[in-house]
């Protein structure tokens, strides 16, 4: 016969491990208002976040849509302020990147702010980090919004 404090133990190793599979391990959040530094940088707080999954224009880059040149990293940034800036957003980290900004996707209340410049043709799809914003990214292709109005990015 098992001695009972074998047997409490055994059971509390149990429940322990069962405690353990059966709830996900919580991902990193930051919360905060958000400050806007370029088209997909943003700061909370003191955590510099980048937007998981786009790729925005840098801010000096030129394009070229019709017959005229702009700054669309100027414009980029601008949509981003629009989506975000000032705003209390909810940020999940999807790849922590040392002595960098962590990559993030971002909500303000159930808006995905990765998602919104994406859709606005102000961003691309990374599909090397998620196929998440591939659908968004050819819906303002086919719609000729932002960087697809007949654009060239030439630097």
């Amino acid at each position: 016969m098992a001695r009972p404090t074998t047997i409490v133990v055994s059971v509390c190793l149990c429940l322990l491990i069962s405690g353990l599979l059966s709830s996900p391990v919580a991902a990193e959040e930051v919360r905060g208002h958000a400050s806007v530094k370029s088209g997909n940088t943003i700061l909370i707080g003191k955590r510099l976040l980048r937007l998981f999954g786009v790729s925005a224009p840098k801010i000096g880059d030129i394009c070229q849509i019709e017959d005229a040149k702009m700054k669309c990293g100027v414009v980029a940034w601008s949509q981003l302020i629009k989506l975000a800036d000032g705003w209390h957003l909810s940020c999940d980290i999807e790849v922590k990147v040392k002595g960098a900004a962590d990559f993030a996707t971002c909500y303000s209340g159930e808006r995905d702010i990765n998602e919104g410049m994406v859709r606005s043709g102000w961003a691309r799809a990374v599909r090397k980090q998620t196929d998440r914003y591939v659908v968004d990214e050819e819906d303002a292709r086919a719609s000729k919004r932002g960087l697809w109005a007949k654009s060239s990015p030439s630097g």
